[in-house]
């Protein structure tokens, strides 16, 4: 029953931190959690060092977080497409190698016949 229910835990966890980075990673967050934090402003405007601790606390971390997750979600699927290339050339690659293998091998034999041939007729 334990297990069960770490088991259910876990994966429930795993399903909920996929959907809260692919969501809150995304422009239209960055551009709600904007309207959110420019909006108070028209009520209630800091004073002083106000405006650099509302700059600090809400609008860095309120806005630029998921401007940063974005940006990494791009850059992930940037590198992921380049690392995708990378295998495809290089299975092509092996695939040739194998195949220049094989006809070095095929004629090796051809060569070591034709030399036992050879030594046979010098004989």
């Amino acid at each position: 029953m334990v297990k069960k229910l770490k088991s259910f835990y876990v994966t429930y966890t795993d399903w909920l931190g996929e959907r809260l980075a692919k969501y809150l990673s995304t422009m239209g967050c960055f551009y709600l959690i904007a309207l959110l934090v420019i909006i108070p402003l028209f009520f209630q405007q800091p004073t002083g060092i106000g405006w650099i601790q509302y700059i600090v606390t809400v609008f860095f971390q309120g806005v630029a977080l998921p401007l940063l997750g974005y940006v990494a979600a791009k850059s992930g699927e940037k590198t992921e497409k380049t690392i995708k290339e990378t295998h495809d050339i290089v299975m092509d690659e092996l695939s040739l190698i194998k195949e220049e293998l094989q006809l070095a091998k095929e004629e090796r034999i051809k060569l070591n016949k034709i030399l036992e041939d050879l030594q046979k007729t010098i004989s």
